[in-house]
């Protein structure tokens, strides 16, 4: 270890943050510089001493003749080496090295090359062969400066001035110092909250930073860059996507819960999780989401029979007006295999009740009452005494009892099916076993042309589901309600609720909801997804045009590349585009996850504010991820390692990209967040970890 340079960064930050013995180590000097560039020469013995220099290392460099007042010495240059350089006289010395062995090889009787290669170099000679020179990238300058009266480190992303290369010595920063130029913030005047999320890493081979033991240099970042912004995990599969995003939300939760605690609101997280990786354990990352505590994670999964209070059936109940939307959604993509034109014009139709028109609301309930007809066909079970309720004249129910007669006559039930349901006649409820036989009954009235029929089922509403009921549209055979078959298992008669209003409400109190999708046919668990959002961005964008600040809600998604495609993004209505375009506005900050790099817009990414990069394993993507930052200069370093966790980080707060080893989710990353909602720690083998 060297000792610090005397006068050398008159600051006492500069000295005691970066330079001060035990925060850095000499390995050399400037050779050439410039605004950009800098070559450094250093020596064998040098590296061997500060325990080697890795490519993307970090490095210093401060100005030599500090007793000279007119130089301004209060600057640190940060370096990152980029790769070898040559030296003015390594041409010569390389010569030098090529003559001794040739004399050797003449001189000597045997010519083997263990006898000629490894002939002992003069120590004059050999010492003038162990410069080398390492070419940087100059990233910035490190200086002082006063704030509010209180001295604090700043840094600049380009050089105001530089001096004749001999004025310059380098450095290595090492433990704190490495920490301190690892975990650098820019101030930006925004809360800050500092939490580790990994180690410094340079490269993929590490024994000499763990025998110098300078392996362990903590990263920290600001947590709060990750809340109501957008932050990109990149990289293949099994490469710690997950457990990053672990890490994430349970630094979130920390913060959400001493807000909570300070009197401020709480961060609602919604995860989907179509691996179920987040709400079970598993052996890559050693723990889950969920083990914060059943008071404050809920799993929404298809399935959940209610023996466990946080475990909620993501079920929804076809037969519900109040989750009309979300069964719409879901029918609507099963239906896509039809080509008819019924088709879209049931996915573009509402089927909600419309306050303050009566008409609209009519109309609705009629459709609504085909719709279960055709889930009954279908064989969804029918909750206990349902029945619908629909708007309908006392002349035309006495048709239905009764029958008409003439040319096109239709037989009657010859029965009274409705029953009176307000203080008109014609509002009556139907109950579910008489569904099927009023609807096919209305249905023949109309192909009779009756004229009550006719006037009942002239609506769009009616006329789009009418062929799932019938199987006929436009005179041709169609799959209709057979299409529902494959929807029956995400039904529960049970459910009251719609899920999504019901995620909503929870993420407004703070908690961390996990939609387990891992169990499910793709399209419906897509649906699900989509009619969750879309409730999400409804609720928020009330109370941002209502004049009130939204409230913050976190947002995890995995296989971002289907959700924000180029091709998807210039369609303004589809819910996923319009999260990545409004997100930001309510208040919703948005984790994605893909390996696909060139499969997001370029628009969603340019609106990222904090990467983790991990291993990719093509140019294309590669190319792709060098528009963005500096990370072109990592680009054959993503490629070749493939080191679980070893990623290259860059946060809102942080001015330049960090090679990190992230630590992994465990236990005691578990209990920190449940000491934050006042809980006790979880046990493991016995004992508190």
């Amino acid at each position: 270890m060297t000792e610090f340079i005397p006068g050398v960064g008159a600051g006492s930050l500069l000295r005691s943050e970066l330079l001060a013995d035990g925060r850095s180590t000499r390995v050399g000097a400037i050779h050439q510089i410039d605004y950009g560039q800098a070559v450094v020469l250093t020596h064998d013995r040098w590296k061997f001493d500060a325990g080697g220099i890795p490519q993307f290392s970090f490095l210093l460099a401060t100005a030599q003749d500090v007793d000279d007042p007119r130089l301004d010495d209060d600057e640190v240059l940060l370096l990152r080496v980029e790769g070898t350089a040559p030296l003015a006289l390594e041409r010569d010395l390389h010569a030098v090295r090529e003559e001794s062995l040739r004399t050797a090889l003449s001189n000597n009787q045997d010519p083997s090359p263990s006898v000629v290669l490894d002939a002992e170099l003069d120590p004059f000679t050999k010492n003038r062969v162990s410069f080398t020179g390492v070419r940087c990238k100059i990233l910035g300058t490190f200086y002082e400066d006063d704030v509010d009266g209180e001295k604090v480190l700043e840094f600049g992303a380009d050089v105001d001035n530089f001096y004749a290369t001999s004025t310059y010595r380098v450095l290595k920063p090492i433990g704190g110092g490495l920490a301190t130029i690892a975990s650098y913030l820019k101030p930006t005047g925004r809360p800050v909250e500092r939490v580790r999320i990994g180690a410094v890493r340079y490269s993929a081979t590490r024994r000499r930073a763990k025998t110098s033991k300078q392996a362990d240099a903590s990263v920290e970042v600001n947590i709060r860059d990750f809340i109501g912004n957008k932050t990109a995990l990149l990289g293949m599969t099994r490469m710690g996507k997950s457990n990053t995003a672990k890490i994430i939300i349970a630094r979130t939760f920390v913060v959400s819960e001493q807000q909570r605690a300070a009197g401020g609101s709480a961060i609602g997280q919604l995860i989907f999780d179509p691996q179920g990786e987040y709400a079970n354990p598993n052996t890559q990352d050693g723990t889950e989401i969920a083990a914060i505590g059943a008071s404050h994670v809920s799993i929404f999964k298809f399935g959940a029979d209610g023996s466990q209070a946080h475990v909620k059936p993501l079920n929804i109940n076809f037969f519900s007006e109040q989750q009309i939307d979300a069964v719409q959604s879901l029918i609507s993509d099963t239906l896509s295999s039809d080509e008819a034109g019924y088709v879209k014009d049931f996915a573009g139709t509402s089927y909600a009740d419309v306050p303050g028109d009566r008409s609209a609301t009519t109309q609705a309930q009629r459709a609504r009452m085909v719709l279960y007809g055709a889930l009954m066909r279908a064989g969804f079970a029918v909750p206990t005494g349902f029945r619908a309720f629909i708007n309908i004249s006392s002349a035309f129910q006495r048709k239905i009892e009764n029958g008409i007669t003439g040319a096109t006559a239709v037989a009657g039930l010859g029965r009274n099916p409705f029953t009176q349901a307000g203080n008109s006649a014609n509002y009556v409820t139907v109950a579910a076993e008489d569904i099927g036989v009023v609807v096919d009954t209305i249905v023949k009235m109309s192909e009779a042309r009756d004229s009550d029929a006719t006037n009942f089922t002239k609506d769009v509403r009616w006329k789009s589901v009418e062929p799932i009921f019938t199987t006929i549209s436009g005179r041709r055979n169609v799959r209709g309600w057979r299409n529902l078959n494959p929807l029956r298992p995400f039904h529960s008669p049970l459910t009251r609720n719609d899920p999504a209003i019901e995620i909503y409400e929870e993420l407004l109190q703070g908690r961390i909801v996990i939609v387990d999708l891992h169990v499910g046919a793709e399209a419906v668990t897509k649906a699900l997804s989509e009619s969750i959002t879309r409730r999400l961005l409804s609720r928020q964008t009330e109370v941002f045009t209502s004049g009130q600040e939204p409230p913050h809600i976190q947002v995890m998604l995995e296989e971002a590349h289907n959700l924000f495609s180029s091709d998807r993004y210039k369609n303004d209505s589809d819910v996923w585009i319009k999260l990545a375009k409004e997100a930001s506005k309510l208040n919703l900050g948005m984790t994605y996850a893909t390996q696909e790099v060139s499969g997001v817009a370029h628009q969603v990414k340019a609106n990222t504010a904090n990467w983790v990069v991990a291993h990719l394993n093509n140019t294309t993507e590669v190319r792709e991820l060098a528009k963005f930052y500096d990370f072109g200069s990592f680009s054959d370093a993503i490629i070749a390692s493939e080191d679980r966790g070893y990623v290259r980080l860059k946060t809102l707060s942080s001015p330049y990209i960090v090679p990190v080893q992230v630590d992994r989710y465990d236990i005691a990353l578990v209990n920190e967040a449940r000491a934050a909602a006042g809980d006790g720690p979880l046990m493991l083998n016995g004992m508190v970890p």
